[in-house]
């Protein structure tokens, strides 16, 4: 690695990223698998293991972002040497944690017809409008 970058977080750094793409190709395939499933409880059961999925995949994520910052933090007060680069490191990982969060946000809006509250009009949306 050239001299003046840092490796601290880069590892983390590609788990968010992947967990991120992983995420909106889980979504596109359920799309895929809904559209051509007639039978409500199986949709159901097709979104509830994709909502497993993301639960995980997003768990992953989550652990491997704190990871990553607390290395840099952690590089950051022994040391000035590359601070530079640990900055900017903390900087994408805080960009890829802000691109995780709009895949999940995106997720959890993806499908309204099965939310259970939205269809019991004694219950209410759980979103806001």
């Amino acid at each position: 690695m050239p001299r003046g970058r840092s490796r601290v977080g880069a590892y983390e750094l590609l788990e968010v990223q992947r967990a991120t793409l992983l995420i909106n190709d889980l979504g596109s395939d359920l799309d895929r698998q809904v559209s051509s499933e007639m039978r409500e409880t199986e949709r159901l059961r097709m979104l509830r293991e994709a909502t497993n999925r993301i639960t995980r995949t997003a768990n992953d994520a989550i652990r491997a972002y704190a990871r990553g910052q607390r290395a840099i933090t952690t590089q950051l007060a022994r040391t000035d040497e590359n601070a530079e680069a640990l900055l900017a490191m903390r900087a994408s990982l805080q960009s890829a944690r802000l691109d995780l969060l709009r895949a999940l946000r995106l997720a959890d809006r993806r499908y309204p017809w099965a939310d259970p509250a939205a269809s019991n009009p004694a219950v209410g949306s759980r979103r806001a409008p």
